[in-house]
């Protein structure tokens, strides 16, 4: 019997975040009536690993050599049978209603829908713009203090037309980390482009939807955690990122593309000085604070509150990750986009 809502999990050594995944998906299905299967691709080619997310009780495990993200999501996808697919990452958790969000952005019209991300109360930015212009943009606020203030006002800005839209937003990309659509859109844009083994993978496929009409929005009201870096180490997989980066620009811009991908934001502008909790030189009141792994500020996580209850919500954060890491702090003036910071910050574990 086809279900109607059907979740593609693509796994790689997962099975201490998939449970938290497939039982809140299973949650909010069952408080929505709609019937549901969960298929787990695993990807980590160890029989101990399979076992383990044996154990969640998905439908259907696939266990296949590791091809990339792209294979696994379309050998998910094949296998499942819902009229409605979501697929994602195992490091994900949704919130109360944020599967019913979805749903509802699907039946209002949108072709493709993401969720609001969010770890230990931060907000998590949109997904990067992905063009040669933006990759200009980029590289020049990496080398200079004016360009580099110029760029980060106007992508705060654009952050928070996403968090404080009031429901689904236009937006040209999103986030591979969870995506949902009908059937008749993955079979209307096509296979996943396997060439990219991870990164960019859905930048390429969303950038065929829009092509083919398909709208795309981001769904505020749509809450998931995202644990990201839980089943595989971001700065282990730059390698990955920079082929993917390259193979994205070429095939879609032609010339400004190979000229644009050989750009690295390997440079900051940005003087940060360290910062301690309790800093009593901090602002007060209530700010935008801004927190960012990049050295160069962006992306950034948000939340608004005072100075202590941004120190509560890093130090979540920070307990979240799978692994210590150093962010740079920023703090802006809700009202007048005013900048303060950037600080450093660095909270081991342990």
């Amino acid at each position: 019997m086809s279900a109607e809502v059907s979740l593609v999990l693509v796994a790689h050594f997962s099975s201490s975040v998939a449970p938290a995944a497939v039982a809140s998906f299973r949650r909010e299905a069952g408080r929505l009536g709609v019937s549901a299967e969960v298929l787990i691709v695993d990807h980590s080619e160890e029989a101990g690993e399979n076992a383990r997310l044996r154990s969640v009780a998905p439908e259907k495990l696939l266990a296949l050599p590791n091809r990339g993200y792209a294979a696994g999501v379309n050998a998910g996808i094949a296998a499942s049978t819902g009229a409605i697919v979501v697929v994602g990452n195992p490091d994900i958790c949704l919130a109360s209603g944020a599967l019913e969000a979805l749903l509802d952005a699907l039946a209002s019209g949108w072709g493709i829908v993401g969720p609001q991300f969010e770890l230990a109360g931060l907000l998590l930015p949109p997904a990067d713009v992905q063009t040669p212009r933006e990759e200009v943009r980029r590289w020049l606020a990496s080398r200079s203090r004016s360009f580099w203030a110029r760029y980060f006002r106007d992508e705060v800005r654009r952050w928070r037309r996403v968090w404080e839209a009031s429901g689904p937003i236009a937006v040209p990309g999103l986030s591979g980390a969870l995506l949902a659509f009908r059937r008749e859109v993955a079979e209307k844009v096509g296979l996943w482009d396997e060439g990219y083994f991870l990164y960019f993978e859905e930048t390429d496929w969303l950038r065929r939807a829009a092509s083919a009409g398909l709208r795309i929005a981001q769904v505020p009201g749509a809450r998931v955690e995202h644990r990201w870096g839980h089943a595989a180490d971001p700065a282990a997989m730059s390698g990955h990122l920079l082929r993917s980066r390259s193979r994205f620009l070429r095939a879609h811009f032609g010339l400004r593309g190979r000229i644009v991908a050989g750009m690295r934001l390997t440079r900051t502008p940005l003087r940060p000085q360290p910062l301690a909790e309790g800093d009593a030189s901090l602002p007060t009141g209530e700010l935008l604070w801004l927190l960012s792994p990049a050295s160069v500020g962006f992306p950034a996580a948000g939340f608004v509150g005072t100075a202590s209850a941004c120190f509560r919500t890093v130090r979540g954060f920070y307990d979240a990750l799978a692994r210590p890491s150093r962010h740079l702090l920023f703090a802006v003036e809700p009202a007048s986009g005013d900048l303060l910071g950037p600080w450093s910050w660095e909270r081991t574990h342990g």
